[in-house]
């Protein structure tokens, strides 16, 4: 067996450092324009809070609807955090940024490849016929002098950040959504069994001023205004029944189910959680999922823009290959050979027609646009906690005085049925009390649902960030 193996001569070496005083000379030919794109946001987080909670004392943990104590909303929960769709797909997403990220890295890394290639023929008809064949390694490294690989595994790692932060607000809005249609349900169920009560009493009240129209003691108005009143709770209890079917279907979409969750006769607890412990401003800037989302993307954004800029500079590549050839005419022997080389190879744009310019010019406005998402996002969410925290007091207000609403209504219901057993008032004046009563208890509940929805809402306001 020989083995010859190739080396630079005098001349390639010569020729190598002319590449590379080449590179320094017109290294200024192909230039990028300076950066103005801001790294830091505009927005800054105010010190407190404008609105408060007196007595706030609890913690919002990563499983925070279990706060209310209802097992039907926590198996509607589990179902959705295992089946909902798009669950599933910021999961995906997640999996293809990590092995995008994995990607990028490897791009750094040596290169080693396998070679094979095997021939036979001959040239003219006079030529014998003759075997080639060559087994071999080749290897390639471009090393990254200037740190542009790095930027790209940087901005790669950035996006497997959103993709992570993505699915962390996905799953706190899933869980927050479940939530709410659940007590909308629950709230539609109370109201609904007020209103055929209500209905009932309107019925009644019908055909007490039917009667009295005939017997002459109340005029058409009043049986026209029963009548009125009666056909106002049947429309009322038919858009109940059709809101309760229409938030039925949205909570299977989100438990990610074709057919509609049975909820049973269970109702909302009567007691409900503390709120939140609020974080200051900044604090839940830095840890709530949609902020740290566009805060990675930024990073991302920023590293492109970086990497784009570094096009300009001279990329270098290492390449070494080894080969064992064969050639010999068919029936005769031939000893092999081993041929080895090496080389390095420098590349600089020096005109390329505005390319690096106008690609520098497109990351920059994507950086651009990603510090415009990034302060929007930071805006969205301090007004996301005003608005929570502003909801909840003003729920907690308007339960409170429609508690002193139902409980004069119902004061009002029992002093007409004692006048009626005294004989100090007729039917009509009870069934009008009852009347009364049963749409403030009406009012009472939307009050109640709409406080359970406020803690739902300061809930996921505050989940990822406490």
């Amino acid at each position: 067996m020989t083995t010859a193996v190739s080396r630079p001569a005098s001349a390639h070496r010569a020729l190598t450092y002319l590449a590379l005083a080449a590179t320094l000379a017109f290294g200024g030919c192909a230039t990028a324009p300076p950066s103005h794109v801001a790294t830091t946001p505009a927005v800054a987080a105010p010190s407190q809070w404008a609105e408060t909670l007196p007595g706030n004392q609890g913690t919002v943990g990563d499983m925070w609807w279990r706060d209310f104590g209802d097992p039907v909303l926590d198996r509607l929960v589990d179902s959705a955090l295992d089946a909902n769709r798009d669950l599933k797909i910021a999961a995906a997403r997640l999996a293809r940024a990590r092995a995008l990220g994995d990607s990028a890295e490897a791009e750094r890394r040596p290169r080693l490849d396998a070679m094979a290639r095997g021939e036979r023929g001959r040239e003219s008809s006079l030529d014998p016929r003759a075997e080639r064949s060559s087994v071999g390694l080749r290897a390639a490294w471009e090393v990254d002098l200037f740190g542009r690989g790095a930027l790209l595994v940087d901005a790669a790692q950035s996006d497997s950040a959103v993709a992570r932060e993505a699915l962390r607000a996905t799953r706190i809005a899933l869980a927050a959504d479940v939530s709410t249609a659940y007590f909308e349900l629950r709230t539609l169920e109370r109201r609904s069994a007020l209103k055929r009560e209500a209905l009932e009493v309107a019925q009644r009240q019908a055909v007490v001023s039917a009667r009295k129209f005939a017997a002459g003691q109340v005029t058409a108005l009043d049986v026209e205004r029963w009548r009125a009143e009666l056909a106002q709770e049947q429309a009322s209890l038919a858009q109940l029944d059709g809101e309760h079917r229409v938030r039925l279907h949205q909570l299977a979409l989100l438990v990610g189910s074709p057919r509609a969750p049975e909820l049973g006769a269970q109702a909302v607890p009567v007691a409900l959680p503390a709120p939140p412990a609020t974080v200051l401003p900044a604090t839940l800037l830095d840890r709530r999922p949609d902020v740290q989302r566009q805060a990675r993307a930024l990073d991302a954004a920023l590293a492109r823009a970086g990497a784009a800029r570094k096009e300009v500079y001279p990329r270098l590549q290492i390449e070494w290959a080894g080969t064992k050839e064969r050639l010999a005419a068919v029936g005769d022997g031939a000893s092999p050979r081993v041929v080895v080389g090496y080389g390095v190879s420098v590349t600089l744009p020096i005109i390329d027609g505005g390319r690096i310019r106008a690609n520098v010019a497109v990351h920059d406005a994507l950086a651009q646009e990603a510090m415009a998402e990034y302060e929007k996002a930071m805006l969205a969410a301090l007004a996301d906690v005003e608005t929570s925290l502003t909801r909840w007091s003003a729920s907690d207000r308007s339960m409170q005085e429609w508690q002193r609403a139902e409980a004069a209504g119902r004061v009002a219901a029992r002093n007409a049925s004692r006048l009626y057993d005294a004989g100090q008032a007729d039917m009509s004046d009870v069934l009008a009390a009852r009347h009364a009563h049963l749409r403030s208890r009406d009012a009472l509940e939307k009050a109640v649902g709409a406080q359970w929805e406020a803690a739902v809402a300061l809930r996921r306001t505050f989940a990822g960030a406490v």
